[in-house]
């Protein structure tokens, strides 16, 4: 692999630790420290993803026609700052969840372009042939970042509470951007390109369309498993501390199947999926059964992407990734959302079967294909 590629993946292999921190240490700050319910759980998960619904189109365009390191960088100071905050709110006594609820969308804000713009980044850094490899790379960081982050993010809520627990995430980016301005690389920029050149591509390719629909549908109904599932865990009686090392020991089925995923071809997706969905429902009888779930996940996740780098030009990578990212972490905020209705009126445990049951049956959408 190139200079560049590995820079870009050592610096998101350490942003997905600290990443996977926030994702364990926010909703508790809001669960433990601030006593929030199942609705308000599901709103803060909710607030994460949904500036993808409004800026995920414009970040495409401004991802081609900027250059995409300095973008990056930028981002990744934004994130920082904004985690900061809560710490910061909780030494001063003025914490609450609507000012989590705050501090998650502008961070979601430069995640949305942050995310786009290392997608964009890939193909420039990577030749064409390599691209299932790195693509398995990153999901290898992200596989380990589950198994690390929780277990750190479980100690450190118990060392130093939540609140403070969000500062490694924000360290995190800072290690993030420092590696990021050590890459070098010619940007192709496509300076009067339109917003809706993305859309037109992902949906005009029938492979592209399945694919995006498919993952669009899955991230709908595994956030609404994901926004519960600290609260059920908490419910069930696992200290913070337990359930970092819960989630740390079922992320290990993801880093099994990051690792062979590259061995298998792309008619696999739709098993991997269903798998995923069987795993989630199953963890109402077991925790550890999520291992199951991220296993299907990253699978399906490293044979996914390369796809769109297939049937993507170099100078349409940020639109096109805007276009499926806006359908796909579109979804999340409304999936978290209705995870949240669901176990307010029908209870935690059944709402996470019927999310699990949601996330397998989104293979449908490539059976035909």
């Amino acid at each position: 692999m190139t200079r560049p590629f590995l820079l870009l993946w050592f610096g998101q292999s350490v942003s997905l630790v600290g990443s996977q921190v926030t994702a364990l240490a926010l909703p508790l700050v809001a669960a433990l420290t601030l006593g929030a319910g199942p609705w308000e759980m599901g709103l803060l998960a909710a607030c994460a993803r949904a500036p993808y619904l409004v800026l995920g189109l414009p970040a495409g365009v401004w991802v081609d026609r900027l250059p995409r390191r300095p973008l990056l960088v930028a981002c990744a100071l934004g994130q920082a700052v904004a985690l900061a905050v809560v710490p910061l709110a909780d030494v001063t006594g003025v914490l609450s969840v609507p000012l989590l609820c705050g501090v998650a969308l502008v961070a979601g804000a430069f995640a949305v372009f942050g995310d786009i713009g290392t997608l964009a980044l890939v193909p420039l850094v990577v030749p064409a042939e390599r691209l299932t490899r790195a693509q398995g790379a990153f999901e290898t960081s992200q596989s380990t970042a589950q198994i690390a982050g929780p277990a750190l993010a479980g100690w450190l809520v118990a060392v130093v509470g939540a609140p403070v627990a969000l500062l490694a995430d924000a360290l995190s980016f800072l290690v993030s951007a420092a590696t990021l301005a050590g890459i070098r690389v010619r940007d192709r920029l496509d300076r009067v390109g339109g917003v809706l050149d993305g859309v037109r591509l992902v949906f005009g390719q029938a492979l592209l369309r399945r694919v995006t629909l498919c993952t669009a549908t899955h991230v709908f109904w595994v956030n609404a498993f994901l926004a519960l599932l600290p609260l059920h865990l908490a419910r069930e009686g696992l200290s913070p501390g337990r359930i970092g090392v819960t989630l740390a020991i079922g992320a290990a089925g993801g880093l099994v199947g990051a690792l062979i995923a590259p061995r298998l071809g792309e008619r696999v997706m739709p098993v991997a999926v269903a798998v995923a969905g069987v795993g989630a429902a199953g963890v109402v009888w077991h925790p550890l059964v999520i291992a199951v779930m991220w296993f299907g996940v990253q699978v399906y996740h490293v044979l996914q992407v390369p796809v769109r780098y297939r049937l993507t030009p170099p100078e349409l990578h940020g639109r096109v990734n805007a276009a499926i990212r806006t359908t796909v972490w579109g979804s999340a905020p409304l999936g978290a959302l209705l995870g949240g209705v669901l176990a307010e009126t029908a209870g935690l445990a059944p709402a996470l079967v019927v999310s699990g049951a949601g996330a397998g049956l989104a293979c449908l959408w490539l059976v035909r294909g």
